[in-house]
């Protein structure tokens, strides 16, 4: 009897160990998508955690400002930037508009330089033109040789500012920083502009051609300063602070 049973019990115990087999396979496969899951969730937040220090970084840099330490001002960030041989001017769109003080003409800065300023805003949104686009206009001085002259928009190149109304006698250089000169009570004075990044003697103008590389770089930018007249509101940093 028990040489007929034999393969009986084999067979059962076949059985019972593939579906352990199965059983224990099945498990495995349910703890491999948990905790592809428990990853997926902790690089999502390993990434959130890096976007969330970058922003940070960057907004220490826009509190370090120095010309701004008696400046009100405020804050805004970047939602929308219009470049290209398709847009009819150079600008970008920040979240903040004339209901949170962002009128036409306000001077736009980040921690690397001037920016622009407001071109037109909505309650809640602001258009602000570019400094490299050939309608904005910016007095400035050369940091060391005092040189002054008026920042505008290149028109040959989206990159490039030109300063004009330069003197053929002055002592400008090239790698000289350009700096907002204060004379057109916008922009506080001392603020970067551009670098000098070619000097051309005037052959048939009064004037050189004196072209400039901005000192923000105005491709990258997702935060800004927006600055107020001195009598609104109030500075946007004030040094004695605890």
């Amino acid at each position: 009897m028990s040489h007929v049973l034999s393969p009986l019990v084999w067979i059962k115990d076949g059985i019972v160990s593939v579906w352990a087999h199965y059983f224990a396979l099945v498990e495995v496969a349910e703890e491999n998508i948990r905790l592809r899951a428990e990853l997926r969730r902790a690089e999502a937040a390993a990434i959130l955690a890096a976007e969330e220090r970058a922003e940070i970084l960057r907004l220490r840099k826009l509190l370090q400002i120095q010309p701004l330490e008696e400046v009100p001002g405020f804050g805004a960030r970047v939602i929308a930037m219009r470049f290209g041989p398709q847009a009819a001017l150079k600008t970008l769109t920040v979240n903040k508009g004339f209901a949170d003080g962002a009128l036409a003409g306000t001077p736009v800065v980040c921690e690397a330089g001037v920016v622009g300023r407001v071109l037109r805003s909505a309650p809640n949104a602001a258009t602000v033109l570019l400094l490299t686009d050939p309608g904005f206009r910016l007095a400035v001085v050369s940091q060391k040789s005092r040189t002054p002259g008026i920042a505008v928009g290149a028109l040959r190149s989206r990159h490039q500012l030109e300063v004009t109304y330069v003197s053929q006698t002055a002592n400008l250089e090239e790698g000289e920083l350009l700096v907002t000169s204060g004379v057109d009570r916008a922009f506080p004075k001392g603020i970067p502009v551009g670098v000098v990044t070619k000097i051309t003697p005037g052959a048939e103008t009064l004037f050189p051609t004196v072209l400039a590389r901005p000192a923000a770089d105005l491709d990258s930018l997702e935060e800004v300063v927006m600055l107020r007249p001195r009598d609104e509101g109030p500075a946007l940093i004030r040094r004695d602070d605890p």
